[in-house]
């Protein structure tokens, strides 16, 4: 087993010791039909296993009237979300183990066969596909035509989005020992790609030719020194977090450290105005001050750690990698709901939600596809009922 396999091993074990646990901090905090409703459950996974978790890597996102996620037994799938018909379906060795990113009619993500795929959104056909020989790569970023993705093994690829031509790639031999599954998305500003390696650099890359431009080292330590997380580029600044670290905020032009918060992460934080929400692995949510990293307010969740967040102008929306769902108020922290995907399951992905309609779509780590709706005003306006649905 490499060191990779077993510190997911490892964690994957902890966090079911922590579900045995019982921890049910929120205990009365429910699924408040005033504040979300959930419309329909589509089981996407008719293998799922007692006891088999974190199967689920993909997301769910929106492209139109389509509905598209990722499986890892049923590769990608396209359906219909008003009347939840199947559209098409693409068969992927291995499945899908990265989240989507959806570009002029073509989605991109890894499979699990070691290939990076752009696929037509309007019949599921694949425009092409490129071997990095790994499975566990990055969400991809699309950005002036290109398509930016990060390997687990520290290896950054450009390639055309259109034809799928290797335009060049970064490799760094890290000296970590062990390091955990995942890999940190590209940032694209300018002619800089900025991006986390599993050795704790942050590093700063010609957009056109791949060379390092500077690097800045992020973690000391020696356990866990991962930077996984997606670099968000605001207002001259870039914020990024190391694994078992902390959240780092950096000069755009060279990264030089301004401040550090004492809580790592391996997903992005959500920079608005003059707050930054960070989801941490500590198993909290934080609201700090965008200036001094001062805590606004805090956040525990029942168990596990957050996905990314879907955000409305007032609410955070996003799961747990251990059983729950939460919504909370964005100026308090206070929490309005919360859903119990069950026992065995939780998320890994943030929610698709589309503005115009309120929806909200989840892919759970049990196999599940969840449709949820914010109330506006009347909760006397909207039907309470749900439906549940086998793929």
């Amino acid at each position: 087993m490499t060191a990779t396999l077993r510190a997911s091993f490892l964690i994957a074990l902890a966090w079911t010791v922590l579900g045995c646990s019982g921890r049910n901090i929120h205990s009365d905090l429910k699924d408040d039909t005033a504040v979300m409703v959930r419309k329909w459950t589509l089981q996407t996974n008719p293998h799922h296993e007692a006891g088999d978790r974190g199967t689920e890597y993909s997301n769910a996102v929106l492209a139109e009237n389509t509905l598209i996620f990722g499986s890892r037994t049923e590769g990608l799938v396209a359906v219909y979300p008003k009347i939840l018909e199947v559209r098409w379906t693409l068969p992927i060795k291995g499945g899908v183990v990265s989240p989507i990113v959806l570009d002029r009619g073509l989605a991109y993500f890894g499979g699990g066969d070691g290939f990076v795929y752009a696929v037509t959104i309007e019949n599921g056909r694949v425009a092409w596909r490129y071997d990095v020989r790994n499975p566990h790569i990055s969400k991809p970023t699309v950005e002036g035509g290109r398509v930016f993705v990060t390997t687990s093994e520290d290896t950054v690829y450009a390639f055309d989005a259109g034809t799928g031509k290797w335009l060049w790639h970064y490799t760094r031999r890290s000296g970590s020992s062990a390091t955990i599954l995942g890999a940190s998305q590209p940032t694209v500003d300018g002619n800089d790609v900025i991006v986390g390696l599993s050795d704790g650099f942050l590093v700063a890359l010609n957009v056109d030719e791949g060379t390092l431009k500077w690097e800045r080292k992020l973690h000391a330590g020696t356990k866990f020194t991962d930077v996984d997380s997606h670099p968000v580029v605001s207002d001259g600044m870039i914020y990024v977090s190391s694994y078992d670290g902390s959240l780092y905020a950096l000069k755009r032009q060279g990264g030089q450290v301004v401040w550090k918060f004492d809580s790592g992460a391996s997903k992005a934080v959500l920079v608005e105005k003059n707050r930054i929400y960070l989801p941490s692995v500590d198993g909290w949510v934080y609201a700090l001050d965008k200036a001094s990293a001062k805590v606004v307010w805090k956040f525990e969740l029942d168990r596990g750690t957050p996905t990314d967040f879907a955000a409305t102008d007032k609410q955070l929306i996003f799961g747990s990698s251990q059983r729950y769902l939460y919504v909370l108020e964005k100026e308090t922290g206070k929490a309005t709901y919360r859903f119990d995907a069950s026992y065995e399951s939780g998320f890994a992905s943030a929610p698709a939600f589309d503005p115009a309609t309120g929806r909200s779509y989840f892919l759970s780590s049990g196999g599940n596809l969840y449709a949820f709706q914010l109330r506006k005003k009347s909760p006397s306006k909207l039907a309470d009922g749900f439906q549940f649905f086998r793929f």
